[in-house]
């Protein structure tokens, strides 16, 4: 085997490991539907609380608002 038949044989392997590193990947991604490094679940839960926190809390002021207002006219 010549010198340039080995690199040829190297770099088959390197795609090839390359190639099923890539799919193997690109399936857990989508069975998960999560990333695989890192988890962003909590940062969104928190983002999700606080935005539910202010259109509770704006439901609210709106309701006293009213209220108040029909008191007064009253």
């Amino acid at each position: 085997m010549t010198n340039s038949m080995f690199w040829n044989e190297v770099i088959g392997w390197i795609f090839t490991t390359g190639a099923v590193a890539s799919f193997i990947y690109l399936v857990t991604l989508s069975l998960d539907k999560k990333p695989l490094f890192g988890d962003n679940d909590t940062d969104r839960d928190i983002a999700n609380n606080e935005r539910k926190k202010a259109q509770r809390l704006y439901k609210q002021q709106k309701k006293a608002l009213k209220a108040a207002t029909k008191r007064a006219k009253a």
